[in-house]
């Protein structure tokens, strides 16, 4: 029997001047950020680009999976529960989440109309 876990994700907010972006990562990575940041001189002025601590974000290839990712962690979904409300195996949405896998249009449409989103943000 196959059990379903849920990652802990822990939140980071990154601001750059008045935006504000919140990530969901999972404890590995925001150590790793935690780690990078501590290694900071406290008397250094500005900030670290968001693409350094996470440089999947800067890959086009990638920004597509990591939306999905984002919409599903935001909708408090397992990979399952998404794949099934979408109408794919949980294999391929995890390879769409990892870059792996791309979204065709016409797939980025049906996943916009099964969670009520633009479908643009997939493509």
């Amino acid at each position: 029997m196959s059990v379903v876990v849920k990652t802990p994700l822990i939140k980071i907010e990154v601001t750059e001047g008045k935006k504000r972006k919140l990530y969901l990562v999972s404890a590995k990575s925001a150590h790793a950020v935690e780690t990078l940041l501590g290694q900071l001189d406290e008397s250094e002025e500005g900030s670290i680009p968001a693409t350094e601590l996470f440089p999947n974000l800067g890959d086009p290839k990638k920004t597509p999976g990591i939306a999905l990712r984002g919409v599903r962690l935001r909708l408090d979904m397992t990979q399952k529960e998404m794949a099934d409300k979408i109408g794919v195996s949980q294999g391929d949405l995890s390879k769409m989440e990892k870059g792996e896998r791309p979204i065709g249009k016409k797939l980025a449409m049906r996943i916009g109309k099964a969670l009520r989103i633009d479908y643009r943000r997939f493509l």
